[in-house]
């Protein structure tokens, strides 16, 4: 029995779509060299990997492919066979061996579709178990500060979408009801591959509604992913610490002035400082501003051991010029227009800042785009082994 593994509508379309437009062929001799040194691989692991951690890993990231590819050559034997029926000198034959040779070749397109993205995915190795999502105002004044705000509410909500957990850890509001800059940082397992293609200038094009004459303006807002890796830790003694706390201010009732339930902490060899008083417990405070203070030593290790975090930070930000964009919000036209794609122009702007299945649809899109061109190097950049050369 043949065992098909279906692709997901929306992500087979795209998967089909590209491999037609480059014209990749299973038949292509280095693609087929580059298969089979997959699966003797696979075969040799699961024979040698005994309790290596390591290269379990690599057998799960190689199953998926190798699953599709000896199905794939079940698929091309029992063409084969289809064929050499045709053959048949009874007619009946060899019209029923035609109808399972048509339905044979439809599997197998099919089959190798799933063969494709098993190849995409694989080709795809960022895997970090968590990141730091930064939102700044870029150009735009009050306005990108709005916008920059829109962009908060549009991916927090994302975030829960998603299922991730994140915590935020800096948030610098501004009177008018926009943001400067937050930065938050959000765990689990796949959000940095989701994420990271959100990384850069975001545009927005609007009449705001302080503008009498109607003029539409245009205000720009960054967004930056740092990875942050599974060996990043924070060790935090309590000698470090110096913990004061103080009545809280601000709305709550009566409860905010008579009790000492608001939070400070100071880490003593680093000088941050981080404050809590949203809860009325300050025990809840506490807990919170000691979160809030891992987090913020968590993002200076980031930043003090990796020489590359800057120069990320930087290349994800550019000036924040209004030229320079990954994508545009135009609320007149009701548009979204992301500039990396082909084609990646979407309406219905109100849905899409709400961080559903409309932003999803779009990261698809550039996901296959980054996996397309990342095993297009693999491909280009593989060698037959040694010992494949020298039989030949």
């Amino acid at each position: 029995m043949l065992v098909r593994k279906l692709l997901s509508p929306r992500m087979g379309n795209l998967a089909r779509r590209w491999a037609s437009t480059n014209q990749l062929n299973f038949q292509n001799e280095k693609m087929q060299g580059y298969l089979e040194c997959l699966r003797q691989e696979y075969y040799g692991l699961r024979v040698s990997a005994g309790g290596n951690s390591k290269a379990y890993a690599r057998l799960a990231q190689l199953e998926g492919v190798v699953t599709a590819l000896e199905q794939r050559r079940v698929l091309e034997r029992n063409i084969t066979s289809a064929q050499d029926m045709e053959l048949e000198k009874d007619e009946d034959m060899r019209s029923l061996m035609q109808e399972e040779n048509a339905i044979y070749t439809d599997l197998l397109s099919k089959q190798e579709q799933t063969l494709l993205r098993e190849l995409l995915a694989m080709a795809d190795d960022e895997v970090y178990p968590a990141l730091i999502f930064g939102i700044n105002a870029g150009a735009g004044g009050q306005e990108a500060m709005l916008f920059a705000q829109e962009l908060y509410e549009m991916y927090t909500n994302y975030f829960e979408h998603k299922g991730w957990d994140y915590e935020e850890f800096a948030h610098e509001t501004t009177d008018i009801g926009g943001i400067r800059h937050a930065s938050i940082m959000v765990s689990g397992e796949d959000a940095f591959t989701w994420l990271r293609h959100e990384a850069g200038v975001h545009r927005v094009q609007r009449v705001p509604a302080t503008e009498k004459s109607g003029r539409m303006h245009t205000s720009t807002a960054s967004i930056t992913v740092i990875p942050r890796p599974a060996d990043v830790q924070v060790h935090i003694a309590d000698k470090d610490l110096k913990i004061e706390t103080k009545r809280a201010s601000g709305a709550g009732g009566q409860h905010v002035n008579t009790t000492d339930s608001a939070v400070r902490i100071v880490h003593l060899p680093t000088g941050l400082a981080v404050e809590a008083q949203s809860e009325r417990s300050q025990l809840k405070n506490r807990e919170l501003a000691m979160s809030r203070l891992r987090s913020r030593l968590v993002q200076r290790q980031l930043e003090s051991a990796e020489a590359s975090t800057k120069a990320t930070k930087k290349a994800q930000q550019g000036s924040l010029n209004r030229n320079e964009k990954i994508r545009t919000y135009n609320f007149v036209q009701d548009r979204i227009t992301d500039h990396r794609l082909q084609g990646g122009t979407m309406h219905n702007l109100d849905g899409f800042l709400k961080g559903g299945e409309q932003l999803t649809s779009l990261i698809e899109k550039l996901q296959l785009e980054h996996r397309k061109e990342r095993l297009k190097d693999l491909l280009e950049a593989w060698q037959p082994p040694q010992e494949a050369i020298n039989k030949s």
